[in-house]
This record gives C-alpha cells, sequence and structure tokens, in this order.
C-alpha cells in the first residue's frame, strides 16, 4: 500500500511515485454520460469529460475534479460524483481527509479500504454517511508549474468495492492530473472554468456570520465547523440551507 506522509495520516510512504514521461498526449473524450465512470451529469466541465476518457485504462466507479479556491475550500466541478463531492464536503468541515492530505503533501494519498480499522481519519468516517459506497480511494493534487507548484485541485477517484489502486495504476493517474492542473490554468487565463464550478453560498454565510457575532472570518469558520458536526452535516449544506431560507441562524447555537 502506498501512503503519503502528512501530519494526519501517519504512515510510511517508499518514496515518490515514478512519472511517466511526458509525451503522452491528451486522450480523446468518451460519452460524459457513462455510468460506470461515477459521473452523474450529462453535460460535464472538459475535466471530467477527459477523466472519462481514462477511465477504461485505470478503473473506477466514481470520480470527482475539485478546484482549490482558497486554504479553506474546494469546488467540485460540473460532472463530479455525488458521493464523492459529498465526503469531499465532510473532509473539509473537519479538517481532514484524503483529499487534504493530498493537497499538503503534495503526492497521491491511497487508501485501501477506508472502513479498515487503522484508517488515519476516524472522525471523518465517524461523520460521513453510513451507506457512502467507497471503499478503495486514490486522491491526486493538481499542481501548477514548478518551481511554486501551488495547489490547483484535487482529483478523487474511488471503487466501491475493495480494490487497491497499484503503482501502475497511480502512474496513469499521476499523468491524468498533470494534464487537468494543465488544462484549469489554461481555463482559467481565459476566464471560463467559473462557468463549471458549483455554487458558493459558503461566502455568504461566512459574511452574515462576521456581523451577527462580531468575529473575523477565521472565527466564524471554526463556529461553523463546530454545529455543523453536531447537525451530522457539512459547512456547505448549512450554508446552502440558510441562503434558501430553509434555515434561520436565530435557531442556529454557534457557541456565542
Amino acid at each position: 500500500m502506498t501512503w503519503c506522509v502528512t501530519e494526519a495520516s501517519p504512515v510510511s510512504r517508499p518514496g515518490p511515485v515514478r512519472r511517466p514521461g511526458d509525451t503522452v498526449g491528451r486522450p480523446a473524450a468518451l460519452d460524459n454520460g457513462c455510468h460506470s465512470c461515477g459521473v452523474h451529469s450529462s453535460a460535464a466541465s472538459p475535466e471530467l469529460d477527459l477523466c472519462a476518457a481514462v477511465e477504461p485504462v485505470v478503473g473506477w466507479d466514481r470520480v470527482a475534479v475539485a478546484v482549490v479556491v482558497d486554504p479553506e475550500r474546494r469546488l467540485p466541478l460540473v460532472g463530479s460524483d455525488l458521493a464523492l463531492q459529498r465526503f469531499n464536503n465532510f473532509q473539509e468541515s473537519l479538517v481532514q481527509g484524503p483529499c487534504r492530505d493530498a493537497l499538503q503533501c503534495g503526492g497521491p494519498v491511497l487508501v485501501d479500504d477506508l472502513r479498515a480499522e487503522d484508517t488515519p481519519w476516524q472522525l471523518l468516517l465517524s461523520s460521513a454517511p453510513r451507506d457512502f459506497p467507497v471503499r478503495s480511494t486514490a486522491s491526486l493534487p493538481l499542481l501548477g508549474p514548478a518551481p511554486d507548484r501551488v495547489p490547483l485541485g484535487v482529483l478523487s477517484v474511488g471503487r466501491d468495492r475493495v480494490a487497491p489502486f497499484t503503482l501502475t495504476d497511480v502512474q496513469v493517474l499521476q499523468r491524468l492530473a498533470d494534464v487537468l492542473a494543465r488544462l484549469l490554468l489554461a481555463r482559467s487565463s481565459r476566464g471560463d472554468l467559473l462557468a463549471d464550478v458549483a455554487p458558493d453560498e459558503l461566502p455568504v454565510l461566512l459574511g452574515m456570520l462576521r456581523v451577527r457575532l462580531d468575529v473575523d472570518e477565521a472565527v466564524a469558520l471554526a463556529r461553523l465547523r463546530g454545529y455543523a458536526f453536531a447537525e451530522g452535516t457539512t459547512i456547505q449544506e448549512v450554508a446552502a440551507d440558510v441562503v434558501a431560507g430553509r434555515l434561520d441562524l436565530d435557531e442556529v447555537d454557534l457557541g456565542r
């Protein structure tokens, strides 16, 4: 089993994954409505189209691509698997998980079995939905060019059975991550990336909380995370409910 070493997942990794040569081009896109690749949209983003083209080579049941907005937020692209999206939202809410570790350490994080007793993110797994179907996962950061290698996003793939990703799988996924990173950069420079990013109500709610509680954004986010954890939900879902009028902040205990 291959791991990426971080404070949140203190397990050994036997060196970096060998990267394939740089001569491989972008595969032709497959049907973006393919159910076997975990895409839940008939109008997936170009990034998810690319993932669909690679899926037959690696084999997965679900895939998600999220864009890093700031150190605390990642927004999924259109076509990302809904179950993985919600699992990633729990990772942001609880400040732990394979995607966060991948972004912190700058390398792949592989999980042979999420339900194994030695999985390092026990709080995350105890809070995630009981019917979360994924067992084996691979999370890879989408990094900008050297020397800074700034995290641009994260690629998540999952299998609904215990079927660990092999070194060969990870080499292909690493190549996919490299191409996805270049695609994100190109689309960001053109200004069309945000068209495929999911709606984000979190900044609206944080602004409301800053005024209501007279605190800075970091404290508001910490209070919101505590409330979401107590309610068994995510900060994104709380924000969506408040903005849509389904949840009144007067009824929410934020530890004032």
